[in-house]
């Protein structure tokens, strides 16, 4: 039981810590994972506690006893405390075993040790007992060995924890499923940035020579993504949504640019980003040009990876393409063998 009463406190420390801040959160789901992981740990645990409950150790009154049957003998297994020494687990049978299964044990002068001598006492005792009552209906356990309190129980259910186990496991793996599941979303969307960079900064690029502020180019392009926002979302796209809220909201457009490149996270926006804080410091006259430069290399760079993922794909369809050959070559030589002799 107090196993179980652990468990809670470790799960709780747990929370806490996540909720804290003390025990990241990054690479096991985030918030969802937590959840999942306390809702699947906590159940878990509360189902093996009352299991634990109504399966644990049953201790026996004095003067218990046991009902022969008459279908013949039957084992039962006792956890015994004799005097408040430590338990030793044993069979007892009901009725006991005959006199000439155990004449063979002194025959073989086997040195028992402690717990085996100490279950031989007891099974002794036991059988004098009920040798004394003679007891045609019932077999009795004794309460007293040699004037010493004896203390009978049933063993433990261990089928409690074995859930408990269980749902911890599973919770565990819960959290390893939904740290794979974050860090491919993480990928995913690392992957998107870096396609969706060529074409920003070549819109973006495009209104600043037209004649348009960086605000109300970062606005036209927001503007222009809502209408298609929920056919096709993309992230670039999103953050530059959030910059445009920022900035109706209060916050400088410096410091909404700075919040941009950190969330994007990778080199090119936070260069971009920082092209855009220097123009609102400094002011730069070559900034179209630098602009349209950079729009130059993303969208070699953009050729490059394209050419990379296609040798990928390529690579990937080699395996297909072989296990299709191999089925070509099947159906024209399989009849072809089978003709040939045929004739012979």
């Amino acid at each position: 039981m107090w196993i179980h009463v652990v468990i809670f406190v470790m799960i709780l420390c747990a929370l806490t810590g996540w909720k804290k801040g003390w025990i990241p959160s990054y690479g096991i789901g985030g918030k969802d994972g937590i959840r999942l992981f306390a809702v699947v740990a906590i159940a878990g645990n509360l189902l093996g506690m009352i299991l634990t409950l109504q399966n644990g150790g049953q201790v026996y009154p004095q003067g218990y006893r046991l009902e022969k049957e008459d279908t013949g003998s039957y084992e039962k297994e006792f956890m015994v405390s004799v005097d408040g020494e430590e338990p030793v687990s044993m069979y007892i049978q009901v009725p006991e075993k005959e006199l000439e299964e155990q004449e063979e044990e002194p025959k073989q002068n086997k040195k028992l040790t402690r717990k085996e001598q100490a279950q031989k006492s007891i099974a002794e005792a036991v059988s004098r007992y009920n040798e004394q009552r003679s007891d045609p209906d019932y077999y009795y356990l004794p309460d007293k060995l040699n004037g010493k309190k004896v203390k009978w129980e049933s063993p433990a259910d261990t089928s409690g924890m074995l859930l408990t186990g269980l749902f911890l496991i599973a919770a565990m793996a819960i959290l390893v499923m939904k740290g794979r599941e974050e860090q491919v979303q993480l990928q995913k969307r690392y992957e998107e940035l870096l396609m969706d960079y060529p074409g920003l900064i070549m819109k973006f690029t495009l209104l600043v020579q037209a004649g348009m502020t960086v605000r109300k180019a970062f606005q036209k392009i927001s503007l222009d993504y809502g209408r298609k926002r929920k056919r096709n979302p993309r992230p670039a796209y999103e953050e530059i949504r959030i910059v445009c809220y920022e900035m109706e909201s209060g916050v400088s457009e410096s410091e909404a640019y700075r919040r941009f490149g950190e969330r994007c996270g990778q080199a090119k926006y936070k260069t971009f980003a920082t092209l855009l804080i220097q123009n609102l410091q400094k002011g730069s006259r070559q900034m179209a040009d630098m602009l349209e430069r950079e729009s130059t290399e993303a969208w070699e760079e953009r050729k490059r990876k394209a050419r990379v993922l296609g040798e990928a794909a390529a690579t990937k369809l080699l395996v297909p393409m072989i296990m299709m050959l191999i089925v070509v070559m099947a159906i024209v030589m399989i009849p072809a063998f089978m003709s040939f002799y045929g004739e012979t």
